[in-house]
Order: C-alpha cells, then structure tokens, then sequence
C-alpha cells in the first residue's frame, strides 16, 4: 500500500486509501464517509487533500460541485453520461492529445480529459 511521503503512516490514512484503491470510480469524501462511518469526515477530507497534494490520488471536480477523488493504478481520462452519472474510464494518447492542442509556450505537467455526452444503454 502507498503512503504519503511527508507524513507518517496511521490507520485512518491506511483505511481512506484501501477504499480509493478497491475502488475503480472516483468517490466523493461523502461516499468514503459511508464506508468508514467510524472515521470523522473532516479527517476524510483533510486526508483526501494531503493525498492529492502529494500525488498519491487525483482530484476532479465533474460537475462543479463535489470534489471526486480517485486512485488511478494506471493513468487514463474520463466520460461521464449526463443521464444516469455513469463513469467510463478510457485511454488515450497524452503526447498526441497535448500536440493537437498546439501550446507553444506552454509546459503541460498534468493533462486531464473528461468528456461529457450519454451512455447507449
């Protein structure tokens, strides 16, 4: 399990991250709260920020209202159906994403997609 590196390990911070990694969706401080009701949800959010701060886990905000945080094993973007909320994850090429983009004077550090649309289902 991965731990942040500037601060020390605890169970709480061990407990909020297995259930990041378990799950393959981003999740609200909301949704973890439901999870590990025994875990203030002001800790959540504090550990949920030292997370994103520290690489550990990203941070999305998908519809301008509750941050979404997620575990990514492997990098990849998003598409979410305005209908039903549902997340698709799915890869795509960063190197030819930030050429089509045509910054010249700009170093891209991090690249995030999300398309919006709706599901076939």
């Amino acid at each position: 399990m991965l731990e942040p590196m500037n601060r020390r390990r605890s169970k709480k911070r061990d407990a909020i991250l297995e259930v990041l990694q378990k799950n393959h969706r981003p999740l609200s401080a909301a949704k973890i709260h439901e999870k590990l009701p025994e875990i203030d949800l002001v800790t959540i959010y504090r550990n949920l920020e030292l997370f994103a701060e520290e690489k550990i886990v990203k941070k999305f905000h998908f519809d301008g209202a509750e941050a979404h945080f997620e575990f990514q094993h492997e990098p990849h973007h998003h598409a979410i159906c305005s209908d039903c909320d549902k997340v698709i994850h799915f890869k795509a090429p960063d190197k030819k994403i930030i050429t089509l983009l045509g910054l010249q004077d700009f170093d891209v550090e991090e690249l995030e997609v999300i398309v919006r649309g709706k599901c076939k289902e």
